[in-house]
């Protein structure tokens, strides 16, 4: 069994669940190989994620990105810097690319693969599988469409673009993506039960194949309670301290929330039994508020350090916007630590109120602050809610039921004879030449 996965980077949570997925497969002997952009560093030592040549001359896609760069300027200025990135469904490299195997798994592919080619070049038959990471693949460029249901019907009138008609650019790229998707064989994967409905719900996807929710997994072994007295002394952190924990793969991204947790960590009556620990990329906006002590560690990205930090906290805030099915939220409940969180998308599938965590509405900062203070003040409900997280993510979110399931879902499409594509022969690459020693390791995959 082949499987090919694409996702645009190494870098954020799609990447992040990718990774695991096919580092999980490899382990059981599946042939799994993880495709990503020229744009993100290479996986140091894995011979089986690797950039994918670009198929089209330079020059044609130096072309193609100033047009793309124009239309951008043209379509989405003055756009609110309150929306999260609008993408569109065309990309610099043009060109098919044509992968020998017998999955194709997409993940997060924005900003890097050109729609209308790249779904032209797939053989009707093939089986994709497609995870979503978040709204994009159904809508008309937004990665989150908040209180819009525009994308069940047909993207226009955009309210995330400053200029929107009825044939505005949402509208544009929800077409584009509908010529695509026409005829091909696509098997839709959520990690929330959330999306699934809106997925159920679309346009664009509401017809596909098969739809269904299989929760992104994580290493069990490896996120999981570390003593938090040493944690913190590891960390030179006060053991005496309520550490009010927050992060995210960059602390500048506005619909993130960090402004609002801000905002009601400077509520707090007696700030001094407080402290601020923070992980990702940037700082933390400044507003001018009188704050508990806070600190941050930077850009995690490894497992054992994150789980460190995640035992440091007593407690893991959420103040995102909009969310699928946070994966920062899931690492905290796997190391016993409860979630205070906005009520927003998948979160209460596991942050469940007085089980696991606590919610707030949507934007309530003084709601936000009275949920803090309340786990502050119960420490013994604070440990209940950690032993009941880690119930539940052992229940829903263990690596191998993670890939189990997927294999169960690989296998029913290639049993399928009518989903087994024809075999190709490979061409040389014309760009991008891989060394031989890739060739070699990548024998079956080419690009055409």
């Amino acid at each position: 069994m082949l499987i090919n996965q694409l996702n645009t980077s190494l870098h954020g949570g799609a990447a992040v669940a990718a990774l695991r997925l096919h580092r999980a497969l490899l382990a059981a002997d599946v042939d799994s190989r993880l495709w990503h952009g020229p744009k993100a560093k290479a996986a140091a030592g894995d011979i089986q994620c690797q950039p994918l040549p670009a198929p089209s001359p330079a020059w044609r896609a130096w072309l193609r990105k100033l047009q793309l760069k124009w239309d951008k300027r043209r379509f989405l200025r003055g756009r609110s810097r309150d929306f999260e990135i609008f993408t569109d469904a065309r990309a610099a490299v043009q060109a098919p690319f044509s992968l020998a195997g017998d999955v194709l798994h997409l993940h997060w592919i924005a900003s890097w693969i050109d729609y209308p080619s790249f779904f032209a070049g797939i053989p009707d038959e093939q089986p994709i599988v497609w995870t979503l990471h978040d709204m994009n693949p159904m809508t008309g460029g937004c990665h989150h469409a908040d209180a819009c249901t525009a994308y069940s019907a047909g993207c226009q009138h955009c309210p995330q673009l400053a200029k929107s008609s009825a044939r505005d650019f949402a509208w544009q790229t929800f077409e584009r993506k509908r010529h695509a998707f026409a005829g091909k064989n696509i098997h839709v994967v959520t990690p929330s039960r959330w999306l699934e409905g809106l997925v159920r719900q679309s346009d664009l996807l509401g017809n596909a194949a098969s739809i269904q929710t299989i929760r992104n997994g994580l290493d069990l072994q490896i996120f999981a309670p570390r003593n938090k007295q040493q944690s913190r002394r590891e960390l030179q952190l006060p053991d005496d301290a309520i550490v009010v924990g927050f992060g995210a793969a960059s602390l500048k991204n506005r619909r993130k929330g960090f402004a609002e947790l801000l905002t009601a960590l400077s509520k707090m009556s007696d700030k001094r039994r407080f402290m601020g620990l923070g992980f990702g990329q940037h700082e933390l906006p400044d507003l001018g508020l009188e704050l508990p002590s806070m600190t941050t560690v930077g850009y995690l990205n490894d497992p054992r350090r994150q789980a460190l930090v995640y035992s440091a906290m007593d407690m893991f805030v959420l103040p995102s916007w909009a969310e699928n099915l946070p994966q920062t939220a899931v690492e905290a409940l796997a190391c016993g630590t409860p979630v205070v969180a906005f009520d927003v998308g998948g979160v209460p599938e596991i942050v469940r109120p007085g089980q696991t965590g606590v919610l707030a509405p949507l934007h309530d900062c003084e709601a936000l602050s009275q949920a803090i203070q309340w786990m502050a003040d119960h420490p013994d409900a604070r440990q209940r809610m950690g032993r009941a997280a880690q119930d539940l993510v052992r229940r829903e979110f263990e690596i191998n039921m993670q890939r189990d399931r997927y294999l169960e879902l690989y296998r029913s499409l290639i049993t399928d004879k009518k989903s087994i594509p024809s075999p190709r022969k490979p061409r040389v690459v014309e760009t991008g030449e891989l060394s031989h020693e890739k060739k070699e390791a990548w024998k079956g995959c080419h690009v055409s």
